[in-house]
């Protein structure tokens, strides 16, 4: 190993152990200041905040990580659980109403622990239908009596107004 090469890895292992250090003295006496803390390990009051800073983001990201990870483990329990009641579906197809408030209290926590709710995905089917008529009035019918007239009319009409008008 070359001699710069043990040097920066002198530094790593200094840094680490001091870090380590200022963590357990944080411990013992947590209302410790920089300035204290840097006449204990020998070092400046600047070092040991970039340190503390240091300390902080990686308890950040560990934090993170293990409730990331409990997250992902009771994403996964609930999927499973789902999985199971899915299979208890009728022979037409259709679950029972127990088992539907079963599925209801799974995906309102899947959507709390989540914050988010699950995608949903249907397909639906629309088919468009042209639909054409034509109308005639014609002359007096075999019965004898007078075809009717119809008038259009462009009036927008209140709901359940028209009705029984005839």
């Amino acid at each position: 190993m070359t001699a710069p090469a043990q040097y920066l890895r002198d530094l790593r292992e200094q840094r680490e152990s001091r870090r380590l250090g200022v963590v357990k003295a944080l411990r013992d006496t947590p209302t410790a200041t920089n300035i204290e803390l840097s006449k204990v390990f020998g070092v400046s009051r600047n070092t040991i905040a970039e340190d503390r800073q240091a300390i902080m983001e990686q308890l950040t990201q560990s934090t993170l990580s293990e409730t990331e990870q409990l997250r992902a483990a009771m994403v996964t329990r609930l999927e499973k659980l789902d999985g199971e009641i899915e299979r208890h579906r009728l022979q037409d197809g259709r679950l029972p109403m127990s088992l539907i408030h079963e599925m209801h209290l799974v995906t309102r926590s899947l959507i709390e622990l989540l914050g988010v709710r699950k995608p949903v995905t249907e397909k639906l089917e629309i088919r468009k239908r042209t639909i054409s008529f034509s109308t005639s009035i014609v002359g007096p019918d075999q019965s004898g009596t007078e075809p009717k007239v119809f008038a259009l009319t462009t009036e927008q009409l209140a709901l359940g107004e028209g009705e029984g008008d005839e």
